[in-house]
């Protein structure tokens, strides 16, 4: 059975597989019906889009299991699709996917992009993400459509947006390197799902790069959250040891290793910081930032 299907068939067993079934057609209580399929096709001619999803989910099953039957085929798409056409989201996902499905005979990734734009629109945090993912790939890249989806979904309240869209400007990932946008995404994360420590870790690192000291607000609240995650706190004490060097401050990089003995450094990427030693200008400090780089790099290395 196709993957795609088959998630839908786990929501629908998540969602509809009450014993019970709640009388969605507004029909009297005594009134008889031959069977659940019978309330849903009720209610749904009722304009009620939860029961026409559950309609579209019911003969997407049948097509699946049932030699992949047109006719369930056709009734699932014209449920999901007038469901869709009144704004409710999960109809519009279900078709997106359906469409983009490689096993689906009618595979149209046009119609697939136009009903997860449509439900990301409405409000389904998840098309919208999906959707930068497609964008951002090497065969449709179009990094303005990726970065519209993740606004989307960042003004949603969708922490993961922002900070994608973060580390985005903060990489240059087709978008240029942009600082300011970096940290401003990261702060709009923070301020959604404040005990992410990595969007407080990409706000000092930028800070060091541009030779600033760590932004006090977001320092004060890092340390308070997250002074005994020793992950966490490995990192920062990198990022203050580098900063030291800068500056000509002194550091204890065997005090850093002693402490942090064992730890894994494989979640770090070093780029940034290879391009900010590259542009210093003293070469005495820059002699020794490049002592220290290496120095973690090992350290990575052996991990």
């Amino acid at each position: 059975m196709n993957r795609v299907i088959l998630v839908f068939f786990l929501f629908f067993n998540i969602v509809y597989g009450d014993s019970e079934l709640q009388d969605w057609s507004g029909a009297r209580v005594d009134e008889v019906y031959q069977g659940k399929e019978d309330i849903y096709k009720l209610a749904c001619e009722k304009n009620n889009n939860e029961a026409c999803f559950t309609l579209g989910l019911i003969n997407l099953q049948n097509y699946a299991q049932n030699n992949k039957d047109k006719t369930s085929l056709k009734n699932s798409i014209y449920y999901l699709d007038n469901a869709c056409k009144q704004n409710h989201e999960q109809s519009c996902v279900a078709l997106g996917l359906l469409y983009f499905s490689t096993s689906f005979e009618k595979r149209d990734e046009n119609l697939g992009l136009y009903y997860l734009d449509k439900s990301c629109k409405i409000g389904n945090v998840s098309a919208c993400l999906n959707l930068a993912k497609y964008y951002e790939d090497e065969k449709h890249s179009d990094i303005q459509k990726t970065i519209n989806y993740l606004n989307i979904a960042c003004d949603k309240k969708n922490n993961e947006a922002c900070s994608y869209a973060g580390i985005l400007y903060h990489d240059g990932r087709n978008t240029g390197v942009d600082y300011t946008k970096a940290i401003f995404y990261y702060k709009k994360s923070i301020s959604i799902e404040p005990s992410i420590s990595s969007n407080y870790l990409n706000i000092f690192e930028i800070n060091l790069v541009e030779n600033k000291v760590f932004d006090k607000k977001i320092e004060t609240t890092f340390l308070n959250k997250f002074k005994k995650d020793k992950q966490s706190m490995m990192f920062y004490d990198m990022l203050k040891i580098f900063q030291s060097a800068k500056l000509n401050k002194k550091y204890n990089l065997s005090l850093w290793k002693n402490k942090y003995k064992n730890m894994n450094l494989n979640d770090w990427d070093f780029g940034t910081i290879d391009k900010w030693i590259e542009t210093t200008k003293d070469d005495k400090i820059k002699i020794k930032l490049l002592k220290i780089v290496n120095e973690f790099k090992n350290i990575k290395h052996l991990n």
